[in-house]
């Protein structure tokens, strides 16, 4: 049981420091993959939602999904609206205290993707909304949010 928590820990620690350090890992970032020429002839703003309740493993996987989307629509000149939800014990992550996550937060939101947090999830794990991050808009509730987006045409993405 040590070892497998020692593993995950050290896979955490790798793909958070892949993460952070993606801008200069160009080559294993994003190739120019065209994905069966799917873009290209499509003209319309990729909508994504992304939804996160795990702190850990699923955060970090979602959030290095939103970079390299928004690392590959951006180099094909293609518009997007990316939304990641946050709700459930990952909302613990984002107080001050804890800014393992800050630095990735920051940098996605000047890619132009938004953040939202669940009001109800920051109530029952005691979080003061005022601790969050001010860019960080909450709404009523996690799940509702993102089939909100889903009823506005969004694509739905979590990582387990």
């Amino acid at each position: 049981m040590l070892m497998f928590k020692i593993r995950l820990f050290l896979t955490a620690v790798s793909v958070l420091i892949l993460i952070l350090g993606l801008g200069s890992v160009s080559a294993f970032a994003m190739q120019k993959l065209n994905y069966g020429g799917f873009y290209k002839n499509y003209n319309k703003p990729v909508k994504i939602v992304v939804g996160v309740n795990l702190p850990g493993q699923q955060f970090i996987i979602s959030m290095a999904n939103v970079m390299h989307a928004v690392k590959y629509l951006r180099s094909e000149g293609k518009k997007y609206s990316i939304q990641v939800v946050i709700y459930g014990p990952v909302v613990k992550s984002l107080i001050p205290s804890h800014k393992q996550y800050s630095k990735t937060l920051h940098m996605l939101r000047s890619k132009g993707v938004s953040f939202r947090v669940s009001g109800n999830a920051l109530m029952l794990n005691g979080i003061n909304p005022k601790n969050i991050p001010g860019f960080v808009k909450i709404v009523p509730g996690g799940t509702l949010q993102v089939f909100k987006k889903i009823n506005e045409g969004y694509t739905y993405l979590i990582a387990m």
